[in-house]
């Protein structure tokens, strides 16, 4: 969001409905159309009501480039900025860059005991990157990384074949952004024909799949109004063994291992 000027008002109206139906997290970043997509949600909260920040989770996400200890710290302040909060729930690496590890949680820890952000989590990480991210947590009694963000979805589930064990295995959340897979399977054939036995939406039925083990949190996105209640309602689908067999007949699990998909 963020990207065309004349798309603002409705983009700001589509995360006030979201919030308005219940969402409770909401995700973002500085890269997305240069802090915009931050400004809009900021906006967004404004005019939803200050009373309600307490229950909602704020996330955003700071460039490779300006993940030195001084850098984190600047551009975490302006995000907040931007948002016209007081505080991110949630900061993360967007990804892999070319600054240690150590110096990007020193920023870390700073806006923590700032109270300018309370968790801290990476983005894009494989289950290499995973380990020396903790070593470095560790070497710096950090509190251990709340959440990795990473493309995960019905036909991307390259993170099974080891990360999301060690993930879980670490008590990391699992945060799946394009969880309906950059929206192909909103249309997906064979999703559809599952969908329909148990009278249900293809996007729910990939939403539900996804959400389905507790520690993995779906972030998907839409401004219109109808498929943002939609999708919140996937939150509501219990999906039975049958269901899930046949998911896994369609979109096979990995039996090996794969480069971490990034989009």
């Amino acid at each position: 969001m963020g990207q065309n000027s004349g798309d603002q008002k409705k983009e700001i109206k589509a995360v006030e409905h979201a919030l308005a139906c219940g969402y409770e997290l909401i995700d973002t970043a500085e890269m997305y159309a240069s802090g915009m997509s931050e400004k809009i949600v900021g906006e967004a909260l404004q005019n939803f009501g200050k009373s309600k920040r307490a229950g909602l989770t704020l996330v955003s996400k700071v460039l490779p480039s300006n993940a030195s200890k001084k850098g984190v710290i600047k551009a975490c302040e302006s995000s907040i900025k931007r948002m016209g909060c007081d505080y991110l729930d949630l900061y993360l690496l967007h990804w892999q860059g070319a600054y240690p590890y150590k110096e990007t949680l020193e920023g870390f820890l700073e806006l923590e005991s700032r109270g300018l952000i309370k968790h801290h989590g990476v983005s894009n990480f494989d289950c290499e990157q995973m380990k020396a991210w903790l070593i470095a947590e560790k070497a710096l009694n950090a509190r251990t990384c709340a959440t990795n963000q990473v493309y995960y979805a019905l036909n991307e589930r390259g993170i099974e074949f080891e990360l999301q064990g060690y993930l879980s295995q670490n008590k990391i959340t699992t945060m799946a952004y394009s969880p309906l897979g950059t929206g192909l399977l909103a249309n997906h054939k064979g999703l559809t024909a599952i969908a329909k036995k148990i009278d249900i939406t293809p996007a729910q039925l990939a939403l539900a799949w996804t959400i389905r083990q507790r520690d993995v949190v779906a972030i998907p996105k839409s401004v219109n109004p109808s498929r943002i209640e939609e999708n919140l309602m996937a939150t509501q689908i219990s999906l039975g063994a049958q269901v899930l067999l046949e998911l896994d007949a369609l979109f096979a699990p990995p039996n090996r291992k794969t480069t971490l998909a990034v989009i």
